[in-house]
């Protein structure tokens, strides 16, 4: 039974309607990045090949994955690279003799039941070059017998021409079919399993949908995240497991939020998902320590009363788990590298980026370490080449959390980094935000690459349950939900009365997750975090 309720029009949303409906604000944001692209050529033993530059993190199968090739093909051409591919490193890879059309296109008539996932397989192109080639797909969903243009810039792979769609028929015309019970409080038939059933689980999603706002204040992320959870429940229903799902828009403000928690539901709660706002994670902590109900937070890095709570579970690391892994990382490279700390003057004390860098020089001199202290100013410009050691790498770290107050001080780095070694600690939420900057290394709890086969799995359940895609911006928070949903049901869910210290290391297909308590008597944190430069 997957219930919904949305507590001030006291009627339930069907989902079918719901999220049909709001597909069309998540397209509309959908950011197409992707570009062609275009690389040197040079002829070697008679053979055009392209120049390629490895990038960060790169290795043989992924770059063969990219241009349609081997990794003994990429061995043979470059000798070098017997041992390992390397970041900058400048490599050889044979050009393809298939012909291609002259205006770089071919065409392809949608078939039925065919997705976005399957046809961007087929031809080898990503979803943002397809899109790209096909504004129209930004707006609505695939029609079938459309004709779509191709970009042909890779081989093409004959062996998926006929690859078989996963499909869920049954899932949709329970969908369907809901839409003539919408005075109905609860939603039939979409994960009922009764000859099948092992486990039964109460979850509620508390999440700002903002459905009664206009369009342009509806945030995807949230409503990614519940359909990405919603794959993950599917799945698990498939396995032998029931729930009772119910959905509230708790919209933003307090009230909202204590007029939701007044639902004598939510009392028979498994697991409690959300909210995302400060100002409600309070509340819903009370509320699952009074009820002893799980509570699982998965975008705030700070709980006020996380150490004396022990049904919370925050997603989200922090900055204690961060400025631990900096340590670390400054205790492996600090000794034969130039540390500076670029400070921006006036800063409010409550800003991360300051008690990060206060942090971390505390400790550098607790262990006896060299560092450099840069006071960043419009009239100072120079000081700044003045800091780097031409001899070794240049680690800078800055003390604000606001890129916006180090725009000009990063252009300048970056200037100067064509003829220097350095790099900068870059936040994650600086990751998005375009602007010139220098080489940079950051801290993760989101992988880089997502593993292929689940990936894949993952993206046709996805797409036989809605008719719409989901953004391509990192994070990505369907898939977050996704992770989430199974951990919790594999290792948490299953110990409802546990009290473990440690819960088990799991590997999803954007994250790595592993709950540690975070004293007696508190509740848990994930502490994962990955190191990507």
């Amino acid at each position: 039974m997957l219930k919904f309720i949305r507590l001030h029009i006291n009627l339930s949303i069907n989902l079918k309607v719901s999220i049909t409906i709001l597909s069309v604000f998540i397209l509309q944001s959908c950011a197409l990045l992707a570009q062609t692209p275009s690389y040197p050529v040079k002829k070697i033993n008679g053979v055009e090949c392209i120049v390629y530059v490895v990038q960060p993190r790169e290795g043989f199968y992924r770059i063969s994955k990219n241009f349609n090739t081997t990794e003994a093909i990429i061995k043979e051409y470059n000798p070098v690279a017997e041992n390992g591919l390397k970041s900058g490193m400048e490599i050889y890879i044979p050009i393809s003799n298939q012909n291609q059309p002259k205006d770089g296109f071919m065409e392809h008539k949608v078939e039925k039941k065919q997705t976005i996932f399957s046809i961007r397989k087929k031809y080898n192109i990503t979803e943002a070059e397809l899109i790209e080639a096909n504004p129209a797909l930004k707006e609505r969903a695939l029609q079938t017998g459309e004709i779509l243009k191709i970009p042909v810039n890779k081989k093409i792979d004959d062996s998926k021409s006929n690859e078989p769609i996963i499909k869920s028929e049954d899932i949709k015309e329970n969908l369907t079919e809901k839409n003539n019970n919408l005075q109905k409080n609860n939603i039939n038939g979409i994960l009922n399993n009764k000859t099948k059933e092992q486990k039964h689980f109460n979850i509620a999603f508390l999440l700002p949908f903002m459905l009664d706002q206009k369009a342009e204040t509806t945030d995807k992320r949230f409503i990614e995240f519940y359909a990405g959870s919603l794959v993950a429940i599917n799945e698990l229903k498939e396995k032998g497991y029931n729930f009772d799902i119910f959905t509230y828009d708790v919209e933003k403000s307090d009230v909202k939020m204590m007029e939701v928690l007044q639902d004598t539901n939510l009392y028979n709660m498994n697991l409690i998902i959300g909210p995302a706002y400060s100002n409600q994670i309070s509340l819903a902590c009370d509320f699952a320590r009074i009820n002893r109900i799980k509570t699982l937070i998965p975008f705030s890095s700070k709980i006020i009363d996380i150490e004396t709570n022990k049904y919370i579970y925050q997603f989200n690391p922090g900055q204690d788990l961060e400025i631990q892994k900096l340590q670390s990382i400054i205790l492996n490279e600090g000794v034969d590298s130039n540390i500076i700390f670029a400070d921006v003057n006036k800063l409010n004390t409550y800003d991360d980026g300051y008690y990060r860098s206060q942090t971390l020089k505390k400790f550098m001199d607790d262990n006896l370490m060299n560092y450099t202290t840069l006071n960043l100013d419009v009239d100072s410009l120079y000081l700044i080449r003045q800091s780097l050691n031409p001899l070794k790498e240049n680690i800078v770290f800055f003390n604000t959390s606001r890129i916006n107050y180090v725009n000009l001080f990063l252009r300048e780095f970056s200037r100067l980094s064509y003829t220097t070694n350095l790099k900068f600690y870059e936040p994650y939420s600086w990751r998005t935000i375009k602007t010139e900057k220098p080489r940079s290394f950051y801290l993760s709890t989101f992988k880089s690459e997502y593993p292929e086969d689940l990936y894949e799995n993952y993206s046709n359940n996805f797409s036989s349950i809605f008719d719409w895609i989901s953004s391509n911006e990192s994070p990505r928070y369907d898939l977050l939900g996704y992770d989430l949903i199974n951990y919790f049901i594999n290792y948490i869910l299953q110990n409802n009365n546990s009290t473990q210290a440690t819960y088990p290391y799991s590997e999803g297909i954007q994250s790595n997750i592993q709950f540690e308590k975070i004293s007696i008597d508190g509740g848990y944190i994930n502490n994962t975090l990955n190191h990507y430069e």
